[in-house]
């Protein structure tokens, strides 16, 4: 979904754990440029993503259908309001006045403001509030300078303020020990197998460092980054307090607990999996563990192996079911007078 947290707080309690995640605006775009081809008119008009990002006012229009799949789509998924120069039809004539946005300065996360600041995002547009003697207040006009680095501190601020922790998709191992630790769970609690990764997809930290990559590959980088600004700017600050609380939490120790924590994964797949692996769709028959296939990517997906022991069978369909057929199995649990088999995303996982 996207973000509504006005929305939200109408079926959960105000005191509930809050957590995201964020990923690097150019992992993400190579991402969805092959996952949203079809989708968005601006990928599906450009032949291939170096070609938009060289120059992607020649194919972005804003507000054209499945465009917001296109530009800043982390923030759009957060919920946050753009910048009004960025909502016009024939796109912004201007740069953004602020492109280094990686020099923000970092904020804390999970600030606990929660219930001092307006419920509705869209009110970035108004005069910022401000807390104080534990009421919100408001500031002037002045002190928002919308599309700038004001606009985008006020931003970064508010989401603090509502969600306690926001994994990084780059470091998603670290960010899990960490959430365990919030939550006060254990590893077992949060080991589990990769979904929804394309065949021949870049995994975990590559898409963050230069190191390895060619000349043309940073080109892209760079330039997928300054088109999503807003997001890289979301991404820096969130990847910045990740590594303040892994700070808190200790570097050895969560070295320690990142090893034990892929330990129990491989042993995991090893004991569930055929090839204890992620593999091809076209292996794998069972409807249940067939990932939905979208865009110009194969997504894989699990096929388990035969003679495990009926507790260890439950288990492992867990790790293995994908996200719509897991949901069903959600559907069904919470609201089974209103979900009848065969199920709904079934037709969607045909062959």
């Amino acid at each position: 979904m996207r973000f509504n947290l006005k929305e939200v707080l109408q079926v959960m309690p105000s005191d509930s754990f809050f957590f995201s995640i964020v990923r690097d605006p150019a992992a993400l775009a190579r991402s969805a440029f092959s996952y949203y081809k079809s989708t968005s008119s601006a990928f599906r008009k450009a032949p291939s993503l170096a070609a938009f990002l060289a120059n992607p006012r020649a194919f972005y229009r804003p507000g054209a259908r499945g465009d917001h799949y296109a530009r800043n789509l982390l923030w759009f998924d957060f919920g946050l309001p753009f910048p009004p120069e960025m909502k016009t039809k024939r796109g912004n004539p201007h740069p953004p006045r602020d492109p280094k946005s990686p020099q923000l300065n970092v904020l804390p996360s999970g600030a606990g403001l929660r219930a001092h600041y307006t419920l509705d995002p869209s009110a970035l547009l108004h005069p910022a509030p401000t807390v104080a003697g534990g009421h919100s207040q408001t500031s002037s006009h002045a002190s928002l300078d919308l599309g700038s680095s004001s606009f985008i501190q006020w931003s970064l601020a508010w989401l603090d303020s509502v969600f306690d922790l926001v994994l990084v998709a780059e470091y998603f191992d670290e960010s899990l020990v960490l959430l365990a630790d919030a939550l006060c769970w254990g590893l077992d609690d949060v080991v589990g197998f990769m979904h929804n990764a394309q065949a021949g997809g870049e995994q975990g930290r590559s898409a963050v460092s230069s190191g390895g990559l060619t000349a043309e590959d940073r080109q892209l980088t760079a330039r997928a980054r300054a088109w999503n600004h807003l997001d890289w700017a979301l991404y820096v600050h969130f990847n910045h307090s990740l590594w303040a609380r892994i700070n808190q939490y200790g570097q050895s120790r969560l070295e320690s607990a990142v090893a034990e924590l892929r330990a129990r994964r491989e042993a995991l797949a090893k004991h569930c999996l055929v090839g204890g692996e992620a593999l091809d769709p076209k292996y794998i028959t069972d409807r249940r563990f067939r990932p939905f296939q979208f865009g110009s990517g194969k997504v894989l997906g699990y096929v388990l192996r035969s003679g495990l022991s009926l507790p260890d069978q439950e288990e492992c369909e867990r790790l293995a079911t994908p996200e719509l057929q897991y949901k069903d199995k959600l559907d069904a649990k919470q609201f089974p007078s209103t979900v009848s088999l065969p199920l709904k995303t079934s037709r969607l996982l045909s062959p």
